[in-house]
């Protein structure tokens, strides 16, 4: 009888927060601007990204929705910020595939990303390519494979930053396929790419919009993505994906972009910020750019965003444990 009586209680209380959760929403933004932080130095892709997206939220909510760059610390310095803000909507962050690989490498990150951000939306994702210097012989994944094998730590390959993803595949690709490669970490996108097309560097995982032009210029060669599935945005699809080949099935490795807030960001105002967004990539110019840039365009609710998290970060601490990667 009792128990009965609890759960009438519970649903009238549920039933008496919807209204105000719906005003929440709807009287949200207030009559300020909307800040967006990105976590790292202008002019790369997460700048870009949130510029756009930026453009057009403005349009949509009426009223200026700025960027800031607070760079540093692998996009903790910036995260933190937003961390400490208030939850009011009006300050949400860029957040980024380092957010769920830094708590792998970093003890004294000041925030727990699980618990101290509150997912709003994931924007975008994007495969890696895998390319060699023309100076190495291999034509395919297998060749490559099996050219390491004979001359064990010879090959070298680059990534954008030590402990990022780029880094990652790299060590993910050396433990399931069995072979020796050293490591050479860059401080960005763009030394890692002139590096390799010097052939300072036998191999890279790059985005698709920087190393494709150069493989259609045969300054690079293609060998394949690292998404779980062919991308139409690399080669109309052509290319094979890492997990194709024997022994390399269980490799997926890609990039992605979101928004968050602070953890106590209400629930209401996380879904109309999600809606808002979402509603600005789908937009066919959006979309476009996007996909110029190299990245599918995604939306999702902040429960699935949260979901989607909380699998990055126990997937890479996973890998960083199986292979032994450290920040060199």
């Amino acid at each position: 009888m009792f128990a009965n009586q609890w759960k009438h209680l519970a649903a009238l209380v549920l039933l008496a927060a919807l209204p105000a959760a719906h005003a929440l929403a709807q009287t949200w933004p207030a009559d300020k601007p909307i800040r967006i932080i990105v976590p790292y130095p202008p002019g790369g892709s997460s700048d870009a990204i949130s510029r756009l997206v930026a453009l057009h939220l403005g349009k949509r909510l009426d009223r200026p929705v700025v960027i800031e760059n607070i760079a540093g610390a692998s996009g903790n310095i910036g995260t933190e910020r937003v961390v400490r803000s208030a939850p009011d909507g009006h300050t949400i962050v860029l957040a980024a595939t380092p957010l769920s690989t830094n708590p792998s490498f970093y003890n004294n990150i000041p925030f727990d990303v699980l618990t101290d951000l509150k997912p709003i939306t994931m924007i975008t994702r994007q495969a890696f390519v895998l390319v060699v210097h023309p100076t190495i012989s291999a034509k395919t994944v297998p060749e490559l494979i099996a050219l390491a094998k004979s001359k064990p730590g010879a090959l070298t390959f680059a990534s954008h930053s030590a402990g990022g993803a780029t880094h990652l595949a790299g060590e993910l690709f050396k433990v399931l396929a069995g072979i020796d490669m050293l490591h050479v970490p860059y401080k960005g996108q763009a030394p890692a790419a002139l590096d390799m097309l010097a052939g300072r560097v036998s191999m890279l995982f790059d985005s698709a919009s920087t190393a494709m032009p150069q493989v259609s210029q045969g300054r690079l060669r293609a060998l394949a993505t690292t998404g779980p599935s062919r991308s139409l945005l690399v080669a109309n699809g052509a290319l094979p994906t890492m997990s194709e080949f024997k022994g390399l099935e269980d490799f997926n490795v890609t990039a992605w972009f979101g928004y968050m807030g602070p953890a106590n960001l209400p629930q209401p105002i996380a879904e109309r910020l999600a809606n808002e967004i979402n509603a600005v990539i789908q937009m066919p110019e959006v979309t476009a750019k996007l996909n110029e840039m190299g990245f599918e365009a995604v939306g999702s609710s902040p429960t699935d965003f949260s979901a989607h998290v909380k699998r990055e970060v126990a997937k890479w601490a996973k890998i960083v444990k199986a292979t032994g990667a450290k920040l060199e």
